[in-house]
């Protein structure tokens, strides 16, 4: 008899955790780029010296993969990621934790996967997954080969978003997770929820908006506007960042439904030009503010 099986909610939540820390690990990283760049250094210099927070960050990516790949087979059965010979597995007379014994490999995950018919994989995605498992390896064997950079890093989370976990389950996943972190709210629940822009924003830096857009599941291709509630509560005490991934939906020239993908609430906008000369905008929020420049419109004109 086996004990304490696994429900795929204990393998979500470490994909989750583990995917937040390969992406904090850069970005905490490079939010001291401006004073680095300051001091003369280059940014590929700094990364070339600091190898081991890339691959501790890749590593993180594989173990949320990993995690992931569990998740979605322990939701058929969780006997199925069990390895070896089920007569070894246990008994009536003596049982075993599922702790206790061996999980299929990745490799073996991934067929898995496949054949159950929980997804499937180009070759490209195959691929890339290869590459991924070999730097993995790597890394554990203290063998590596050649330069990480973050770029590879960044661009191999999109490949695994976009064609395994589909587009946008990984962000309203990733949210969640922040959102119901126990200090969460302490200093300002609405503050904290916008912050997470800097997610998206780390993304658009490396993957552009085309790719970025596609992980989120909306065309930021498209004008984007800034969301009258994120904008205002990341930077009403002090400047943050811009906080403009909201867009028009549907994208038409009366369209007056705006759409922001880090807070997933859609707002009613006025379609009138923005008051301020040099601003091409015709989107204003119901506050009052251009959502094009930000800049407060006088009523009385």
């Amino acid at each position: 008899m086996i004990k304490s099986k696994p429900e795929p909610k204990d393998f979500e939540k470490q994909s989750v955790q583990y995917l937040i820390q390969a992406l904090d690990l850069i970005r905490s990283n490079e939010e001291n780029f401006e004073f680095i760049e300051d001091c003369d250094v280059r940014k590929e210099d700094y990364w070339e010296y600091h190898q081991g927070i890339l691959n501790n960050s890749l590593t993180l990516l594989f173990l949320s993969l990993e995690n992931y790949l569990k998740k979605e087979i322990c939701r058929v059965s969780p006997l199925l990621l069990l390895a070896g010979e089920p007569k070894k597995w246990g008994s009536a007379k003596e049982s075993k934790k599922f702790s206790e014994l061996f999980i299929h490999q990745f490799d073996d995950l991934l067929v898995l996967y496949q054949e159950l018919g929980l997804g499937e994989l180009t070759p490209q995605t195959k691929t890339k997954l290869e590459d991924l498992r070999i730097k993995r390896n790597q890394i554990t064997h203290g063998v590596t080969e050649g330069i990480l950079t973050p770029n590879y890093v960044i661009e191999t989370f999109y490949t695994v978003a976009v064609h395994i976990w589909g587009p946008r389950k990984w962000w309203d996943q990733l949210k969640n997770h922040v959102f119901n972190e126990p200090l969460f709210g302490i200093y300002d629940s609405d503050h904290e929820k916008a912050s997470v822009t800097t997610y998206v924003e780390f993304l658009v830096s490396y993957l552009g908006k085309a790719k970025s857009g596609e992980m989120l599941g909306v065309n930021l291709k498209q004008r984007n506007y800034y969301c009258p509630s994120c904008h205002y509560w990341l930077n009403h005490e002090y400047d943050v960042t811009d906080s403009n991934y909201a867009i028009l939906s549907p994208n038409t020239p009366t369209s007056k439904n705006l759409y922001c993908v880090v807070c997933d609430q859609n707002y009613e906008v006025e379609r009138e030009n923005c008051q301020v000369p040099d601003c091409k905008g015709n989107v204003i929020g119901g506050d009052g503010y251009c959502l094009t420049c930000w800049s407060e419109q006088d009523e009385n004109r």
